[in-house]
């Protein structure tokens, strides 16, 4: 089951769970579940979702190495829209809410999201490294925007986004 946090430097303080909807309301961060066990390439909602954002494009996430992790540790953005899905494995994303907190999320097998172009995050994954999951972008020549980067048209959009209620 997908749980949500807040992130603090308190490292002995029991987490502050929240809940998908303050973190979709706060961030833009979309949540689905997928039948990863049958045949996940058919699933409807999937499916739904990759024609309506043209994220056609897939990429596999497994054995990570430690540049790899290095590399997607790293805040960034990205211009458009990034589809995560967990195939094996436990991985957690960070992601930067409008109030500049990081939230993590903890996800299975079977949990989607999708992270709004234009939002800060970071992705890791758990301490027995079985991970593997799908990428799906809009194109393969996506770029990874590292902070600070506050005045790139896809950063300006989503913030805007953000703070006028489009997630509300």
């Amino acid at each position: 089951m997908v749980r949500a946090w807040i992130l603090t430097d308190e490292k002995r303080l029991t987490p502050k769970y929240i809940t998908l909807e303050e973190v979709y309301k706060n961030s833009g961060v979309e949540y689905y579940q997928i039948d990863v066990k049958n045949d996940y390439e058919n699933d409807q909602l999937l499916k739904n979702l990759i024609d309506e954002r043209d994220n056609h494009h897939i990429g596999k996430v497994e054995n990570l190495d430690d540049n790899d992790l290095l590399e997607h540790v790293t805040e960034h953005f990205h211009e458009h829209d990034e589809f995560r899905l967990v195939l094996e494995g436990c991985g957690y994303f960070d992601i930067r809410d409008k109030y500049d907190i990081w939230v993590r999320i903890e996800l299975f097998p079977g949990d989607l999201i999708v992270i709004p172009g234009g939002c800060y995050h970071r992705f890791t994954v758990d301490d027995k490294d079985s991970y593997k999951g799908l990428r799906f972008l809009k194109d393969y020549g996506y770029q990874a925007y590292k902070r600070p980067n506050d005045e790139l048209g896809a950063r300006k959009d989503y913030m805007r986004r953000l703070y006028n209620g489009a997630y509300d």
